[in-house]
């Protein structure tokens, strides 16, 4: 059975959730995220651009207000799971 794709927004979420439990090399977190490094890069650019993850001695990590989207996303999506949407 065919896996249904990710959205945007979902895909940020799992790379917010894959940094909230450490840092990661880039390639390390592509692997991990299940994207193409190339995709990877581009969207990860627009989180550090937008204060959600910030780039140290060559790994990423999340921010302050990277956890807080994360747990707003969380909440959303525990909400939306129960009204079955």
């Amino acid at each position: 059975m065919a896996r249904k794709r990710r959205t945007r927004l979902e895909i940020i979420a799992d790379i917010l959730e894959i940094l909230s439990t450490g840092c990661r090399p880039p390639t390390r977190l592509a692997t991990e995220a299940n994207l193409a490094y190339d995709r990877m890069a581009k969207i990860v650019e627009a989180l550090v651009k937008k204060g959600l993850v910030k780039e140290d001695y060559g790994v990423f990590c999340i921010t302050q207000e990277g956890y807080r989207l994360l747990e707003t996303y969380r909440q959303w999506r525990c909400f939306l799971d129960t009204l079955g949407i």
